[in-house]
């Protein structure tokens, strides 16, 4: 392992200064190493498509911030919590040297996770593709307007959802806002979708996990303007005869893990806050 690249979140300025710490740390090691937010790293993508491993020091925030930048060069993740919200870190930062002794030194594995597509077709035509880790999210721009939208599974109509918003969530986003909303927990190594609806209304139908090869597709019909959220951080506005298709991505992203693959269940009710 040649290069290292280091993403902070700049709002947080300890998390900068820990980059700095292990960027010293790792090129005193004879590593080469990229620092910088998510922000640079879109700017400096030959740089970053170099590396190959990306730390993410903050919350799960900075964590789907990064999986922006190293999904299209399949770039493993190692998740350092550092942030409110760190559900996906691996390590924390006192742990975060011997993890990475470990991962140059060979060791470790590698987790491959599922992620979520959708196709925004404007008059039958494809204008957008947009990826998401956790979820895409159908919801209002603006006003308590309810959102309507009719759904089909694999071209088969399934119902009218009335709501607040509806999304589709991988097995990674379903212990995120998929689970707030009433959704289930999915082994995170499942590749299966789940369709859940936040705040429906005069509906009885309950989330729905989905296999791995279904495809959603929703049709608009409010009167109001929608968009489409893309894992909380890229809004889409969307006009009111759109339709949106969703599937499981080609893409993956892979996370560095040092833990065993049973620590997800592990510290499952701790980082659910329930214990």
């Amino acid at each position: 392992m040649q290069t290292i690249g280091i993403v902070y979140n700049p709002l947080a300025e300890e998390t900068a200064q820990a980059g700095e710490d292990l960027a010293a740390w790792l090129r005193a090691r004879g590593q080469h190493v990229w620092l910088g937010t998510s922000q640079i790293g879109r700017d400096q993508q030959a740089e970053v498509g170099g590396c190959e491993l990306l730390l993410a020091l903050g919350g799960d925030g900075t964590v789907l911030r990064t999986a922006r930048l190293a999904i299209p060069h399949n770039i493993p993740i190692l998740g350092v919590a550092m942030g409110h919200l760190s559900f996906m870190a691996e390590v924390t930062l006192e742990e975060v040297r011997p993890g990475l002794e470990l991962l140059i030194g060979g060791g470790g594995w590698y987790d491959e996770r599922s992620l979520v597509q959708a196709r925004i077709l404007r008059g039958g035509q494809e204008i957008a593709v947009e990826t998401a880790l956790n979820e895409v999210l159908l919801s209002r721009i603006d006003g308590p307007h309810v959102v309507h939208v009719a759904v089909e599974i694999d071209g088969m109509p399934l119902t009218i959802y009335h709501a607040d918003g509806v999304m589709v969530a991988t097995a990674t986003g379903s212990t995120a806002y998929a689970l707030a909303a009433g959704g289930p927990v999915l082994d995170p190594r499942s590749h299966s979708l789940v369709l859940v609806t936040v705040a429906g209304h005069l509906t009885n139908i309950p989330a729905l996990v989905l296999p791995p090869d279904a495809v959603i597709t929703w049709k608009l019909r409010s009167r109001h303007p929608l968009a489409l959220n893309i894992d909380g951080q890229m809004i889409y506005p969307l006009e009111q005869t759109d339709e949106i298709a969703i599937s499981r991505s080609p893409l993956a992203c892979r996370f560095a893990r040092i833990h065993p693959r049973a620590h997800f269940y592990e510290t499952l009710t701790r980082r659910l806050r329930r214990e």
